[in-house]
């Protein structure tokens, strides 16, 4: 197929979501984004230029431009070769002796058929995520689409928080970026929504590979975001087959829940680099979380909630700070006596000695047992 790329060239990472023809300024309010525009000129006029045209095209969202060069569009302008080149907007020419409507056919059945791969592996992803067991809904579909059942696999989980009125798209958009920002940086990675969350799998990858992937797709991200939109991630460990990828996803879901509720630091991306918190999100069994917190430090919250006290506060701070009253008392700017105080309170109500590391350790895992919840 003669098609040549003349302008745009920095952005053929762009996803295509379908066909246009677009000969008229009138027929581009049609695109809703994502879409290839065709263009033999044949609307063009003294009031609409070829540059005109493309501009708009551009800012519809299309992905790109296919220019049918002959009788309406001789040669493509220097101006509009600049434009494309600057907003990194691919620009296609195909001579007039190819037959448009065949290129348009072809695009149609690979965009369908690439439509439905992507449709196949996220949704055979999601079983071997949330059915692991059930081996048939996902062992032969991700065989069969290059991923394979022996190789090590990483879950990336991505949430994103905004006030956008249309947060669903703006989702899907973000979603997008990442999958075309993935296809054509990384091999063997797969990226798709799962309700609210962007979810990026990568596959055959050593640590430092993950880690790399990882932190350029934060990167990635943070410079497409727009005005209050903020996101949190956390990446799970590499598993020693597809069959053991539930593991990665909730070690991931669980980091990333941690950096939502600003209770790790958001440079804490990875499984490996999260202390004790490795050992909490490898019990698999959530009655024995919920079993341990009810025992530890439930009574403090209940009570607080109850009296409209703060003692659950005062005693994180004061295991934060490994037992220094001073350092407790300096941070929430109250006296010491306050704090002393209160900690009486906490000893009697837990029936614990905060005196006694033993003591100090269950709470410390009582809290994180709490964020994890």
């Amino acid at each position: 197929m003669d098609v040549t790329l003349i302008a745009g060239k920095n952005g053929m990472n762009r996803l295509v979501s379908w066909i246009h023809m677009v000969e008229t300024m009138e027929a581009s309010d049609f695109l809703q984004g994502g879409e290839i525009a065709f263009t033999t000129g044949l609307g063009l006029s003294n009031s609409v230029s070829m540059l005109t045209l493309t501009e708009y095209i551009y800012d519809k969202g299309a992905a790109g431009i296919i220019v049918n060069t002959g009788p309406f569009i001789e040669n493509i302008p220097q101006d509009v070769i600049d434009f494309c080149d600057e907003h990194s907007f691919p620009l296609f020419v195909i001579p007039w002796k190819i037959h448009l409507a065949e290129v348009m056919r072809i695009f149609c059945f690979t965009i369908t058929k690439d439509d439905q791969r992507i449709l196949q592996t996220s949704s055979a992803f999601k079983n071997a995520i949330f059915f692991p067991k059930q081996e048939e809904l996902y062992v032969v579909t991700l065989s069969q689409n290059g991923f394979q059942i022996n190789w090590n696999y990483a879950v990336c989980v991505i949430q994103m928080e905004n006030n956008h009125p249309d947060f669903l798209r703006r989702l899907e958009a973000l979603s997008e970026s990442v999958d075309a920002y993935t296809y054509h940086h990384y091999q063997n990675c797969a990226v798709f929504l799962h309700e609210q969350e962007i979810l990026v799998i990568a596959a055959n990858k050593t640590e430092n590979e993950m880690r790399e992937i990882v932190n350029d797709i934060r990167s990635h991200i943070r410079h497409s975001l727009i005005k209050d939109e903020h996101f949190s991630m956390g990446c799970g460990r590499l598993t020693k087959s597809i069959r053991c990828l539930y593991k990665s996803y909730y070690q991931a879901k669980s980091i990333q829940k941690l950096q939502e509720k600003a209770k790790i630091d958001q440079n804490l991306i990875f499984y490996s680099d999260m202390g004790i918190y490795k050992l909490l999100m490898g019990i698999e069994d959530q009655e024995i979380i919920t079993e341990y917190y009810e025992h530890t430090v439930e009574p403090l919250i209940l009570y607080d909630e109850k009296n409209q006290s703060d003692l659950a506060t005062v005693l994180r701070t004061y295991l934060k700070h490994n037992g220094s009253v001073k350092e407790t008392a300096d941070e929430l700017y109250v006296h010491r006596n306050t704090i002393n105080y209160k900690l009486s309170r906490v000893e009697g109500l837990l029936d614990m000695d905060l005196s006694s590391l033993d003591s100090r350790l269950q709470l410390s895992i009582g809290f994180m047992l709490l964020d994890m919840l």
